[in-house]
C-alpha cells in the first residue's frame, strides 16, 4: 500500500499542475500492491482504492460530498475554502473564513463538542488566535479547531474524526 501512496502523490502533483488544461480526467494506477483510481478537475479530486473501502476526497471550492458529524458542522455563514476527507477512517479537515471573531467561532465549536459528549482536552489562546481540542471518552470522536485572527474576522481550520 505504501507504493500506491507514493504513486498517488505523484499523480496528485500531476493533476495539480495540469488542472487548468484538463477540466476533468481519470487515471487508473496499477501496481503489484494494489490499484487506485484518481479522478478530478480543477476543483475536486478523488482517490479510490480497488478494495472499495478506501477513498480520499480533496476539494478546493467547499466540502464536496463530505458528510460532517454533528460536532463538526460548518460554522453559520462561513465561506469554506477547501476540504479533505478520508472515508476509511471517518475523518477529515476543512478550512473557512468568517467575519466573526475567533472567540465567537471557537465558542460555537465548544458548544457543539459538549453537546456531542466530547470532553475538552486543550483550550489555548496565543497571539490573537485560539486552539481547541476535544474527544470522546473512547477517543473514537475527536475535534480540533485552530482559529487565527484576520483583518476581516477569522480564518479557521477544523479537524475531525469519527471512527
Amino acid at each position: 500500500m505504501r507504493t500506491i501512496a507514493i504513486v498517488a502523490a505523484i499523480v496528485v502533483a500531476a493533476f495539480a499542475a495540469g488542472c487548468d488544461r484538463h477540466p476533468a480526467k481519470t487515471v487508473k494506477i496499477t501496481s503489484k500492491d494494489g490499484n487506485v483510481t484518481v479522478s478530478g478537475n480543477n476543483e475536486h479530486m478523488t482517490i479510490t482504492a480497488d478494495d472499495g473501502k478506501t477513498k480520499i476526497e480533496f476539494n478546493t471550492n467547499g466540502l464536496g460530498n463530505q458528510k460532517l458529524p454533528d460536532f463538526a458542522p460548518v460554522y453559520p455563514g462561513a465561506k469554506v475554502q477547501g476540504s479533505v476527507t478520508a472515508q476509511t477512517e471517518g475523518g477529515g479537515t476543512y478550512a473557512f473564513e468568517s467575519s466573526d471573531s475567533v472567540e465567537k467561532v471557537v465558542a460555537f465549536y465548544k458548544d457543539r463538542a459538549k453537546s456531542a459528549g466530547l470532553v475538552e482536552k486543550l483550550s489555548m489562546t496565543a497571539n490573537g488566535g485560539m486552539t481547541y481540542m476535544a474527544s470522546g471518552a473512547d477517543d473514537k470522536k475527536t475535534l480540533q479547531v485552530i482559529a487565527a485572527k484576520t483583518d476581516a474576522g477569522s480564518h479557521i481550520q477544523v479537524y475531525w474524526a469519527a471512527k
